[in-house]
């Protein structure tokens, strides 16, 4: 088959295939469990000091994230979007925060870089908040980060 058979042969595939294999793309990379643990650990001792309750993992927060980051990967650009309609996509409901960074190897760097920031502070210490979303995703030349907090 040369090449124009084979593009040809993409254009006729149906549009729920091409849909899935975009959702593959976004799906949370090896090691993305072990991420939302460990921000979960960090962020819950950032509250402690400030007299905050700890923080747990929630799935669909931890989906809403992957998504996100997922989405600045591929425009290689921090933008929140219409997060109050992304969040609500994923069944989350109630006061919710974003934290976005990129440049970060791992999770704790990216956790630094938003305690090195005010605004994104207040974020990691919002009054009642139980629980948290990471996700992470590899732009074409550096990593993108996004947190979920409510």
């Amino acid at each position: 088959m040369d090449r124009r058979q084979f593009s040809l042969s993409l254009l006729s595939l149906p549009p729920v295939i091409l849909a899935g294999a975009a959702e593959a793309a976004r799906a949370a990379p090896r090691g993305a469990s072990s991420d939302a643990a460990a921000a979960a650990q960090m962020i819950s001792a950032i509250r402690a000091r400030y007299g905050r309750g700890p923080v747990g993992i929630d799935p669909r927060m931890n989906a809403a994230a992957q998504y996100q980051a997922g989405s600045i990967a591929r425009i290689g650009s921090l933008s929140h979007g219409d997060f109050a309609g992304r969040v609500r996509q994923f069944g989350l409901r109630g006061a919710m925060a974003e934290n976005l960074a990129y440049g970060a190897n791992d999770v704790g760097g990216a956790i630094a870089q938003w305690q090195g920031s005010s605004a994104h502070l207040n974020n990691l210490l919002m009054p009642g908040a139980s629980r948290i979303g990471v996700g992470r995703a590899d732009g074409l030349t550096t990593r993108y980060w996004a947190m979920v907090i409510g």
